[in-house]
């Protein structure tokens, strides 16, 4: 595993440093509704910049983290409040922004803070708790489950996975809810086996392929057999792909058919994940679908590092010391579950 290119060392900043930053970012937002009082600040701000160089290094680390929190931060706030039916409710929510980026908080705690909106806006956003009400069958992070139908079909569930079945008379058929899933489907011409999804669904008859839903599209990677898949855009159609192509479902119908690596694919079944010359951001996207809590990498040029390997879903963390030791990579753990890379 080796960098793009070299890159030069940066002094780390001082904790101190990186505190006074958090707490001028926290200072800025809350007098956003007060014109005068923001004028005011931004012209102390502007002062503390110009004292130290590494100042406006320290403050856009922490612009970086923030824009990486807003999204998750602001639809767990929003779903709060539409759930809210009165005022005062509103008022909770003011009160919460506010005590997530008080200037009296310590560092450790602001990424106690950061972690404890983290998880909420994931439960928000995953609708978790549904999900678990809805489903057959459900999986923890890093949690894989094997399954069998009563018609011998096979369904392994990946890291935090959720299904329903009705495979019951002349019906077969499976909803995947969320996350990613193995299928080997037993052959009955009779009785296709149909896998429903929120863009679309996938028809069989006797076949092997992987599933993988994600917020904007159901990827479809087939191995053996044929399978049909078909949008739920009424403006689209369907589409048949052959062993060793995939297609995504997308909102607007099909993606292009293109290829793909099967033992990358599957290495999830063997508790492995392979990665062939692959961004460091994209690395870090698939060790977040197999740890609680978050990785974050704080500097664009690093998301671009490459990256090749091997490692076991069951340790993240042991992928995390691997990119350490081998990119110009350095681990910050905030808390055990808030994890920055530098």
């Amino acid at each position: 595993m080796a960098p793009d290119s070299p890159t030069q060392d940066v002094p780390d900043l001082p904790d101190a440093l990186l505190e006074e930053a958090a707490i001028w970012h926290a200072r800025l937002l809350d007098a956003q509704s007060d014109p005068a009082l923001a004028a005011a600040r931004q012209t102390d701000f502007e002062h503390w910049l110009a004292a130290d160089p590494r100042h406006a290094r320290a403050f856009e680390e922490t612009q970086q983290l923030w824009a990486k929190l807003e999204e998750p931060v602001a639809a767990a706030l929003s779903e709060l409040e539409t759930k809210t039916k009165t005022g005062a409710n509103a008022g909770n929510r003011r009160t919460t922004r506010q005590h997530l980026w008080s200037p009296f908080f310590p560092r450790g705690a602001l990424a106690a803070c950061c972690c404890l909106f983290l998880a909420v806006a994931g439960v928000l956003y995953h609708d978790e708790a549904i999900d678990r009400l809805r489903s057959d069958h459900m999986t923890a992070v890093g949690e894989r489950l094997p399954l069998t139908l009563e018609d011998g079909s096979k369904v392994t569930l990946n890291s935090d996975s959720a299904v329903a079945f009705d495979v019951d008379g002349d019906s077969r058929r499976v909803r995947l809810l969320r996350g990613e899933a193995w299928f080997e489907v037993a052959a009955e011409p009779d009785r296709p086996f149909v896998v429903e999804t929120p863009l679309g669904s996938v028809r069989v008859t006797g076949t092997s392929f992987n599933l993988r839903l994600q917020e904007d599209r159901v990827t479809v990677s087939l191995l053996e057999g044929k399978l049909t898949l078909r949008p739920a855009s009424a403006t689209t159609t369907e589409l048949e792909i052959v062993p060793g192509q995939q297609a995504s479902l997308l909102p607007v119908g099909v993606s292009e058919v293109t290829a793909f690596d099967e033992t990358a694919l599957t290495a999830w079944l063997r508790g492995q994940l392979v990665f062939y010359n692959t961004s460091l951001g994209d690395v870090v996207a698939e060790l977040n679908r197999y740890r609680d809590g978050h990785i974050l990498v704080m500097n664009s040029d690093l998301e671009r590092l490459k990256v090749s390997g091997v490692f076991r879903t069951d340790d993240p963390n042991a992928a995390l010391t691997v990119i350490a030791n081998t990119l110009p990579v350095r681990v910050e753990r905030l808390t055990n579950y808030f994890v920055l890379l530098r």
